[in-house]
């Protein structure tokens, strides 16, 4: 076993953030931002292997931020998750998750794509 997949959790909404992070910590590294451009910050500060993303965010939405992320690291893969189906600029991102979020879905969706992201 190699290191654990590095992901950063970018949600505003701090109750959802706290228990996703507590749900997501047994099989991930994980650490979170509380919106996009901390989310960006972070990114750089940590080179996560994956950023899960919630599109609405204060300041810059989560496709924004996962365009950025792309420019400054294209192998780092990017879930966006989002209430809607349709998300404009959802092509920088490598999943879509519908809310509510399914975890057992994102476990293993974080775990296709930060291997993924290693090789």
């Amino acid at each position: 076993m190699g290191e654990r997949i590095k992901v950063l959790l970018v949600e505003d909404d701090g109750d959802s953030r706290e228990l996703l992070a507590e749900l997501l910590e047994p099989e991930f590294d994980v650490s979170t931002a509380t919106d996009g451009v901390a989310g960006l910050k972070a990114f750089e500060a940590e080179h996560p292997d994956v950023v899960v993303t919630d599109e609405s965010l204060p300041g810059m939405n989560g496709t924004e931020l996962a365009q950025k992320v792309k420019e400054r690291e294209p192998r780092a893969r990017v879930i966006l998750v989002s209430g809607y189906t349709q998300v404009q600029g959802s092509e920088h991102c490598d999943v879509v998750l519908r809310k509510p979020i399914d975890v057992e879905r994102l476990s293993a969706a974080l775990g296709r794509l930060g291997d993924e992201a290693r090789h």
